[in-house]
């Protein structure tokens, strides 16, 4: 039995299928050919074969009669031989137009499945024929070529032979071109894609300076061809050793400018950007510039954990931090003005900042997908393009990202929290995000989440607590929420792990940092119009700091000498 195709190949397609009657009459060495033939289509016969008809006679060239090559018993008996013809006609000693029409003929026969590939396959050195063209000048029969090597290399077992044969080189070659038309750079780049799919040749690109190329690609004009192109660097993205050559040729924001784009005709284009960028992400640095560029890589955690969740009850609205806005001195009589806030201009004060702004947009979207159950499918991240892919992540705009993040750590799911948290610590690369998730409420739920019972959990939120103690911002935070003492209470429990008494210990130096420069701050001066008093207030502080200080390192010794 012939091999079966690859299942993790491109379906093969045309990009200009061809369905009018062509006729031609030639005479090829002593045969006379009446050629009538329909150019097959995928759906011409149950079977996936498409319509292929020759009609004429072969006359020996001592003038005798031959049999007719038209009926349908010649077909059945010797289909094959009508391939061969064709593939002979491929010689470079004929004339271009034949050729050119073989060519084209044996591409669109070629799209009627596995068996067509393989009886045209069966002839030897068929292939670097159908390379050779490639070079042809004419674009139909450079089309042609490429269209008909994407096909035969969407079967595995031809890949090494086209490589051998020195397709990739040739493809390589006729990209290049700056005459190349957007149908022949397509085929081209889904034959790239074929051999991108096999691990084992992945490396031939790498080393041929293909990359950048590719890349270019997902700006071209056609969308046909950024289509290809985004599938190509998904696949080469399965290859962590492709990371940094990606990076360096700047696809990163390419792909995010691909995500973005909410045109209906990109839904692919968007779906291969995102599996590309969460495979980037798994590189702490890289992740870092995915961060910078808007976005946040969010665990997929199953819709199962989302059916916990239970909005607030109606009450006076609140920002997402916890903080309360303020009540309007002039009430709606139907509570408009509570519903409508900003919009009363006398009340500059009840205006917020853009940072709650987006907190509270955020909070909305998420909140309202949760509650009507499309917040994430089961099969979200699954339908990617390769078997190997990373499906426990997907990546959002920073707005949602945050939002989504926090309410994972308001859920029951204890596996769920421990993902989001640590999402959270790798999230907070700059002080944008870390205000960020300040204004969402992330503090005050991750130093609740310090006291959880679950360790993972505890060590999770941690993290993400110093991570995010780098802003100032975030320790004045802690320390509104009364978080200075409940840290404390952490470190001196003994059942504290020792890598989350070590995050503990930093959090506290940094709010006590904090606090000791607030002390110190000239502004501080001016605003209680004596500096004796600062300076007394500045020796008590620091005196109190340093007994919390020292009380902290001895319990943090006894912790050490007990886990001993």
């Amino acid at each position: 039995m012939p091999p079966a195709l690859d299942a993790a190949s491109p379906t093969l397609r045309t990009s200009r299928p061809v369905s009018r009657l062509r006729r031609n009459h030639r005479h090829y060495h002593g045969v006379h050919l009446h050629l009538h033939y329909r150019f097959p289509s995928l759906a011409a016969d149950g079977g996936g074969r498409g319509r292929f008809l020759l009609v004429g006679t072969y006359s020996a060239s001592d003038g005798s009669a031959g049999q007719d090559v038209g009926s349908p018993e010649s077909m059945a008996n010797s289909g094959s031989a009508y391939v061969g013809l064709f593939v002979r006609m491929l010689g470079l000693d004929n004339d271009a137009r034949d050729r050119e029409h073989a060519i084209c003929t044996l591409r669109h026969y070629s799209l009627g499945g596995q068996k067509c590939i393989d009886e045209i396959m069966q002839f030897p050195g068929c292939i670097n024929l159908i390379i050779s063209l490639l070079k042809s000048e004419s674009a139909r029969a450079c089309e042609a070529a490429a269209g008909l090597l994407h096909n035969i290399t969407s079967v595995k077992l031809y890949r090494d032979v086209a490589i051998e044969s020195g397709a990739m080189e040739e493809i390589f070659s006729c990209i290049r071109k700056s005459t190349i038309t957007p149908e022949i750079k397509e085929q081209c780049l889904c034959t790239i894609w074929n051999f991108s799919i096999d691990e084992n040749l992945r490396y031939k690109l790498l080393g041929s300076d293909m990359l950048i190329p590719i890349v270019r690609f997902l700006d071209d004009e056609d969308i046909k061809v950024k289509e290809v192109a985004a599938s190509i660097t998904s696949y080469l993205t399965l290859s962590h050793s492709y990371h940094g050559a990606l990076v360096e040729a700047g696809v990163i924001p390419k792909l995010v400018h691909l995500l973005q784009t909410k045109d209906d005709d990109y839904k692919i284009i968007r779906k291969e950007a995102r599996s590309s960028l969460v495979e980037l992400s798994t590189d702490d640095s890289y992740h870092a510039l995915i961060v910078d560029q808007g976005l946040v890589r969010i665990p997929l955690v199953g819709s199962s954990a989302y059916k916990a969740f239970r909005p607030q009850p109606h009450s006076w609205p609140s920002f997402p931090d916890g903080s309360e806005i303020q009540r309007s001195s002039r009430p709606s009589k139907y509570g408009a003005t509570e519903l409508l806030l900003g919009l009363i201009p006398n009340e500059k004060k009840a205006e917020p900042d853009e940072a709650k702004i987006n907190a509270m947009t955020g909070r909305s979207n998420q909140q309202f997908l949760a509650r009507v159950g499309a917040i994430e499918f089961d099969y979200e991240g699954k339908e990617q393009s390769g078997s190997q892919r990373n499906d426990h992540y997907t990546i959002l705009p920073w707005i949602d990202g945050v939002a989504r993040l926090v309410l994972i750590i308001g859920l029951q799911d204890v596996s769920a929290i421990a993902k989001a948290a640590h999402a959270i610590g790798d999230a907070s690369v700059n002080e944008h995000m870390r205000t960020s998730f300040m204004e969402a409420g992330a503090v005050k739920s991750l130093l609740q989440l310090l006291m959880h019972n679950d360790v993972p959990v505890r060590e999770a939120s941690a993290y993400a607590l110093e991570k995010l103690s780098v802003s100032s911002k975030v320790c004045e935070k802690i320390r509104v929420e009364d978080g200075r003492e409940l840290l404390v209470n952490v470190l001196k429990d003994s059942d504290t792990p020792v890598e989350q008494l070590e995050k503990i210990i930093h959090i506290l130096t940094r709010i006590l940092d904090m606090e000791v420069s607030m002390i110190t701050a000239p502004d501080y001066y001016a605003s209680t119009g004596s500096e004796d008093i600062v300076d007394d207030e500045k020796c008590s502080q620091e005196s109190a700091y340093r007994e919390l200080i020292l009380s902290s390192v001895v319990d943090l010794l006894m912790c050490f000498y007990y886990l001993d």
